[in-house]
């Protein structure tokens, strides 16, 4: 096995120094703490996690919440910059945008690579954009023109429904309204990277009818450059619109509309080779490589570019790559208020079409060649009655139906140097899924307020989930074929209260459980089972929300215990068959118990008129208490491991120092730090020693800084994300790469960034 060189440790001191230092300039630069300053206060975030706006710090979740204020103070760009924000959130990147997984408390999909379903099962996240789900489409859609972001932790079956068992996440679009706007925003950042946003708002017919229309495009050189003679790298190009309209021929009536539409193209899957083998690569299809450190292993081929870390950009693939996505939908919302009720009706459609295309084996020599292509299409209708009145009863009833499609196509082909003999384009493994589900769901929540301090929720969703699946793959000699009709129901519990002890102090508990679909799969051999089953999520937790020093200090605090059975992780089976064919399957299986617990803490502190900073911080300790799983051979017994995507310590903080340059501009400097703990991604890190690379993720941190200007409707600021150029990479994926298994390096970049806005 290789060894990583070592690498630098990670200090946190030069980064907290850097931190402090902005905080000790702008308590000596403002006059009085603020403390001491009348009418300085936090502002009050409104959330709509249960279906309705509330305060923040009334509502019994644990939430983080980004406004749109933050939102640009952030530079948000994708999913996982405002993961990385959130006490015990994470994510994993298998080196495209569009293949991010997300774990939250502990709970993520393990189940990428079953054998003819991609993430069988479902998401373990449920995904929103304005109360439309769109998990089977997207996961990581672009930060633009947005009024909020929620992350809320733990099982949010009730509103979220099946795809939420470790929580949930909520976007809020700005809507059309009836004042003319427009803005532009101009990026130019390192790797010749391009970013364009417009906005446009329009009243069309005043008070009646108002558009609004959204364009981004961005484009990039990339950091990773393919050596090889056909040239290319990771260079991108990503589009992206959104046209909405909003009629309001009554005040009781609101009619929203909205189109939204995707492409992305990236030359390369992203990563470089770690010079790692996999299990199968090592032991099968690259046995005959030379052993070059003397282990009595085959060694990978640094093939001209070398390793990583000592290689962060460079590849050398002999022939070319294509990654990206396509997705369009459209959502129809209707809401209409009359006698203390609000009727919402949410129709909506997505179809997205996911590829990787080509090269697979990493390298100069034409070993394989891959083609994969993954469509989905979801229809949804949700209708929900609650009241709007001020009585001590407040309450939720809704209903919902959705029909969901998912094809996927996989090839992978014998190239040119005819690995074992095997002819050119002969197909040595492919697998075509075409499944069906249809769902159904009811739910309902009660708030009662039984004194004026106290109020209990009550609250649930039945659900049934009918799949019908159609799978057919072909490794080696061996072809298989089944079809399958599966039906999971469930009823999934809420029971909650919150206690007012004082004006801006609630403490809160709450007993919810989660839900995920188990579903079928092709094993090739007749020992392993054709399906798996669904697992279940208990969650305790208890929390408080308060407002301090005259609101000028706001900590959020929680404690969690999850129970669940039956967590779907992925075995996997490779090698040589009895006829010397190639052989390779993943598929999925249930771990018997599982536990996560941990602690969850946000703070906000406005320092001084001038000064704001926050904190989250989070501790999880997620463990497989029963775990027996089948990889590399042979059933093994990993009772007490720590799940993956699971570190122990998850810590972001930031500190904002505003000054005014003159009477008429305003100035910035702000400075961002996040922390992540080591962790495993996957379990079959299990078989490897402890901390062996690259399958044991290192900790890491790294820090951002910005700084600019702003005068009415223009600003103007620098930035550098991963200011100190940190090395670190998220998880190891893997192929037939004969460099190994490949990593989505990190790297530094710097760039410009202006806005114009008109009204």
């Amino acid at each position: 096995m290789k060894k990583m060189k070592k690498q630098q440790k990670h200090s946190w001191l030069p980064k907290v120094v850097f931190l402090a230092v902005f905080l000790v300039l702008g308590t000596l630069n403002t006059p009085g703490l603020a403390v001491a300053q009348e009418g300085l206060e936090i502002e009050e975030v409104i959330v709509t996690a249960q279906r309705r706006e509330q305060s923040l710090q009334e509502v019994p979740i644990s939430i983080s919440a980004f406004t749109s204020e933050e939102i640009e103070k952030y530079m948000f760009k994708d999913v996982s910059d405002y993961i990385t924000a959130t006490p015990n959130a994470g994510f994993i990147s298998n080196g495209a945008r569009a293949k991010k997984k997300i774990s939250i408390r502990g709970v993520s999909s393990f189940s990428g690579g079953a054998d003819g379903l991609d993430d069988a099962g479902g998401a373990t996240v449920g995904f929103y954009i304005d109360d439309f789900s769109v998990a089977n489409s997207t996961i990581n859609p672009p930060i633009m023109d947005i009024e909020r972001i929620e992350i809320l932790r733990g099982p949010q079956a009730t509103y979220f429904g099946r795809g939420a068992m470790g929580g949930g996440i909520s976007i809020t679009t700005n809507k059309p309204d009836n004042d003319l706007f427009g803005s532009v925003m101009l990026d130019y950042s390192r790797f010749n990277t391009k970013d364009i946003e417009g906005v446009f708002n329009v009243p069309v017919v005043e008070d009646v009818f108002a558009m609004r229309a959204n364009l981004k495009y961005a484009d990039s050189d990339g950091n990773i450059e393919n050596t090889n003679e056909i040239g290319g790298g990771n260079e991108y190009e990503y589009k992206y619109a959104r046209l909405s309209a909003r009629y309001t021929p009554t005040e009781n009536l609101t009619v929203d509309f909205t189109l939204y539409s995707t492409r992305e193209d990236v030359g390369m899957r992203e990563g470089v080779p770690s010079g790692v083998f996999s299990t199968f690569a090592g032991n099968v299809l690259y046995s005959s490589f030379p052993d070059r450190d003397g282990d009595g292993l085959a060694d990978p081929d640094p093939n001209g570019v070398g390793f990583y870390p000592d290689n962060r950009n460079r590849v050398n693939f002999g022939n070319p790559q294509n990654v990206g996505t396509d997705s369009d939908s459209g959502v129809l919302r209707i809401d209409y208020t009359t006698n203390d009720l609000l009727i919402t009706s949410i129709t909506g459609y997505v179809s997205s079409e996911l590829f990787i295309n080509g090269d697979i084996d990493g390298g100069s020599p034409d070993f394989f060649n891959e083609f994969r292509n993954n469509a989905d299409e979801s229809f949804s209708q949700e209708v929900r009655i609650q009241n709007t009145n001020d009585s001590r009863l407040q309450w939720t009833l809704g209903g919902i139906y959705a029909h969901d499609e998912k094809t996927r196509r996989h090839r992978t082909f014998v190239g040119a140097e005819e690995i074992f003999g095997i002819p050119e384009f002969f197909v040595i493994s492919s697998g075509d899924s075409e499944g069906d589900a249809d769902v159904w769901a009811v739910f309902g929540q009660v708030d009662y307020s039984v004194t004026d301090a106290l109020t209990i929720s009550l609250g649930g969703r039945y659900t049934e989930d009918k799949q019908t699946a159609t799978l057919f793959s072909f490794t080696g000699s061996r072809v298989n074929s089944v079809s399958a009709d599966e039906k999971f129901s469930d009823f999934s519990p809420r029971l909650a209260f919150r206690y007012q002890a004082s004006e801006n102090t609630n403490f809160y508990g709450t007993i919810s459980k989660g839900f995920k679909a188990g579903g079928v799969q092709v094993p090739p051999f007749p020992t392993f089972s054709d399906s798996f089953d669904e697992e279940t999520l208990w969650n305790y937790e208890i929390g408080v929300k308060t407002d301090l020093l005259d609101n000028r200090l706001r900590l959020n605090a929680a404690l969690f215990y999850m129970d669940w059975d039956g967590l779907q992780v992925e075995f996997e089976e490779s090698g040589l068959d009895d006829e010397g064919n190639l052989v390779i399957f993943n598929g999925l299986d249930n771990a018997e118990k599982s536990t996560s617990k941990g602690v969850e803490l946000t703070a906000t502190a406005l320092l001084t008129e001038n000064i704001v900073a926050n904190l989250s911080i989070g501790y999880l300790d997620a463990k497989f208490d029963e775990l027996t799983q089948f990889l590399d051979g042979e059933n093994r017994v990993f009772d007490g491991r720590t799940i993956p995507r699971s570190p122990k310590w998850t810590i972001a903080a930031d500190v904002e120092y505003g000054f005014d340059v003159s009477s008429t501009l305003d100035g910035f400097v702000r400075a961002e730090w996040q922390y992540r703990d080591n962790y495993t991604a996957e379990t079959n890190a299990y078989l490897r020693p402890e901390g062996a690379y690259p399958w044991y993720v290192p900790s890491y941190d790294f820090v951002n800084l910005r700084a600019g200007i702003v005068h009415e409707g223009f600003s103007i600021a620098v930035y550098a994300e991963n200011l100190f150029d940190s090395n670190f990479y998220t998880n190891a994926y893997e192929h037939a790469y004969i460099g190994g298994t490949f990593l989505e390096p990190s790297f530094r970049t710097y760039g410009v960034r202006g806005r114009y806005e008109f009204r």
